[in-house]
């Protein structure tokens, strides 16, 4: 059964929303603030949100760090304007009040396919994100420049540091991204949004002092 969640700071209308919702056997949960909201973040459901206070960002954000759900504004005859500015911050569709529940139904039916492959797409970049962050500095200079530079001489030239500790970090850095093979590492930092930062080593000693001469900018994973 699909819950909605409706964030309202005004008590009747919200009431109302839920009442609405509820006529129509739409299982519906009521919050004032996102705040409220984001204290028991669901896993997924639609969001029913009145877009008066100016911090549909914030949800969104919110939405974002914890879980993902479609969120659907709604305001008393919105401007194009108000829309405009809901939609850039990230709701995906916006609607008049008093809500209809059966337009409520055919939005969110218009949005579950997109919404299913966006909704994975976030989960495969979370899961990636949380197995980069357990990477040490060094293992992330060396998986960035596996973005650029496939071997581990290669590699080993840039930072200045032996072939040898090279596929020691290459060896570490697949154990803790729990994958096979190069390709596969690859494809996480780029899943978790952890390749295209680019951080100069202008001496042996901002290399690890490892020696050699000063080699050129590596890409670095932040």
């Amino acid at each position: 059964m699909l819950k909605v969640f409706v964030i309202d700071s005004a008590a009747a209308r919200r009431a109302q929303v839920c009442r609405l919702l509820m006529d129509c056997r739409i299982h519906s949960e009521p919050f004032e603030t996102v705040a409220e909201f984001a204290e028991h973040m669901p896993s997924q459901g639609l969001v029913l949100y009145c877009d008066e206070r100016g911090d549909m960002a914030q949800l969104v954000e919110a939405l974002e760090q914890r879980s993902w759900l479609p969120v659907i504004a709604y305001a008393h005859q919105p401007d194009i304007q108000r829309v405009v500015r809901a939609m850039q911050a990230g709701a995906a569709s916006y609607v008049g009040f008093p809500i209809d529940p059966a337009e409520i139904m055919a939005e969110y039916g218009k949005l579950q396919g997109s919404f299913a492959a966006r909704l994975a797409q976030r989960k495969r970049a979370s899961t990636a994100r949380r197995r980069l962050d357990t990477l040490s500095n060094r293992e992330r200079q060396v998986l960035g420049c596996m973005l650029d530079y496939g071997t581990s001489k290669e590699i080993a030239r840039y930072l200045g540091i032996s072939p040898r500790t090279v596929e020691a970090h290459r060896a570490n850095l697949m154990v803790r991204l729990d994958v096979r093979t190069a390709t596969q590492a690859i494809r996480v930092a780029v899943e978790g949004g952890a390749c295209g930062a680019a951080q100069a080593f202008a001496s042996p000693s901002g290399r690890g002092g490892e020696g050699g001469n000063s080699p050129a900018p590596a890409r670095v994973l932040q």
